[in-house]
């Protein structure tokens, strides 16, 4: 057992220093239930959150919203760095209306079963990791000899939480399940106005207007649906038999956002009206699906798509049928010339014999060349391929002893939903039977005349595996 205590002014006592030195790979769960939250608290625990993640392994955390205080964007970055929705990725909210939920409890369990928990007085707000206020607490390991029964106990009250019999639980599974909340009150209410503090000012000498400092720093968070924790390892991430699972259920039907042509752009390029940036995750989606019921696309890789799998350097490309971009709500990119832009997470994988590895999310935009004034190019559109996850890639598939993709190869690109907004792409080593299935589907569309766009046929869905 550890005793730590920020009134010491010691950064090794801050809870984002003991949050920070917890190492990824060797935790297989997480919980935690904290008074007050703020996003920007999660930032010390990024790269472990990331990467359970993307190992498809439990995340389990009960956050207070007293007063109603707690942001929708808050919740909203919590929904999208933990994978919801997904069924070990659990979300429970508090809000009474006396009396607070005030808990500061942070518990893992490790990959050899052993645990380690915080309980203290730090609420997981940037304010509270970072030292910046004097906390208290002590940390609990039974790597240290701390008995097992209290860690124990501390990780069966967080998930009393799920389990039906405490009430007023608001859960939230995904993004659809945020804004009944805000109507509610439970979640985005403006905080009521505080007095301000005053220097003191008596004859005793004391000093005045004393202000505390953080003892640690993290790098802000990533935007919304394009976390990634910089120079982190992806993880393998085993699947069901590939080109044989059932894909997931479909998302219900997004609401229609406002949406509106833009001169001197064509009239299906939508736009968010006023939209003087560009836009992102589910603000850049219409609400509109793909034709017939598609998923997305299969996609035959080219020299520009396949670019990153062989080595090469620069901008890669997929091109992104016009037939598509209705389900897109575009802003503008302020460059050197005003183009309609959507930003989007992106999960990548490989899928070989023996399952599927999971690149680390990166970020990608859609974004349409052409049509401002003075520029140059052919009115297309096109989707970035990020260098960092498609090198992962690579590697997975040449650690694997297969071939890295490579042109003329097909791949599987899934839209993203107001459930999920991130752009999935999928890559298949030869043998297996889906690879055989998703370059057949590429062959009779062009035969038949049906491709949709340059190289791509419309991916029906029960194709994909689950992710």
């Amino acid at each position: 057992m550890r005793y730590i205590d920020t009134g010491a002014r010691n950064a090794t006592h801050a809870l984002g220093d003991w949050m920070a030195s917890l190492k990824p790979e060797d935790i297989r769960h997480l919980r935690w239930q904290s008074g007050y939250f703020g996003s920007d608290g999660l930032a010390p625990m990024l790269p472990l959150i990331q990467r359970l993640a993307s190992q498809g392994l439990p995340i389990s955390c009960v956050l207070g919203s007293n007063g109603g205080e707690t942001g929708q964007k808050d919740i909203e970055v919590l929904v999208d760095l933990i994978g919801c929705p997904r069924a070990d990725a659990r979300i429970g909210i508090l809000s009474y209306t006396s009396g607070l939920f005030h808990p500061k409890v942070y518990h893992v369990t490790r990959q050899d079963g052993s645990r380690t928990a915080y309980v203290g007085s730090a609420n997981l707000t940037l304010a509270g990791v970072t030292g910046l206020n004097v906390e208290a607490g002590v940390i609990l390991d039974t790597h240290d000899g701390d008995p097992v029964p209290p860690l124990d106990e501390i990780s069966a009250s967080i998930d009393s939480w799920f389990d039906g019999t405490r009430p007023n639980v608001e859960t939230v599974r995904s993004l659809t399940d945020i804004p009944p909340l805000v109507a509610k009150g439970v979640l985005g209410v403006p905080p009521a106005p505080r007095q301000p503090r005053h220097a003191f000012s008596g004859s005793g000498g004391g000093a005045a207007g004393i202000g505390l400092k953080p003892l640690v720093k993290f790098p802000p968070l990533p935007s919304k649906s394009t976390a990634t924790a910089p120079g982190s390892p992806a993880t393998p991430v085993s699947t069901k038999s590939p080109g044989t699972a059932p894909t997931a259920p479909v998302a219900p039907a997004a609401v229609a956002l406002p949406s509106a042509p833009l001169s001197p752009f064509p009239p299906y390029i939508l736009f968010a009206p006023g939209a003087a940036a560009p836009t992102s995750g589910t603000a850049a989606l219409t609400g509109s699906t793909l034709p017939g019921g598609a998923t997305g696309l299969v996609v035959r890789l080219n020299k520009d798509s396949a670019r990153h799998f062989s080595g090469g350097t620069g901008t890669a490309n997929i091109s992104v049928p016009v037939a598509s971009i209705g389900t897109v709500r575009f802003g503008v990119f302020q460059g050197k010339y005003q183009r309609p832009r959507a930003e989007f997470g992106l999960r990548m994988r490989f899928v070989s014999g023996s399952g599927s590895q999971i690149a680390q999310p990166g970020t990608t935009n859609v974004m349409v060349y052409g049509y401002a004034p003075g520029e140059s190019g052919h009115g297309d559109v096109r989707m970035v391929v990020p260098a960092g996850p498609a090198r992962e890639i690579r590697d997975f598939a040449l650690g694997l002893g297969h071939l890295a993709p490579e042109v003329g190869n097909p791949m599987i690109l899934e839209w993203p939903t107001s459930v999920d907004p991130y752009f999935k792409a999928t890559f298949v080593e030869g043998s297996v039977p889906l690879f055989n299935t998703l370059d057949t589907m590429l062959t009779t569309a062009a035969t038949a005349g049906q491709l949709v766009g340059q190289g791509a046929a419309w991916l029906s869905p029960g194709v994909s595996p689950i992710w």
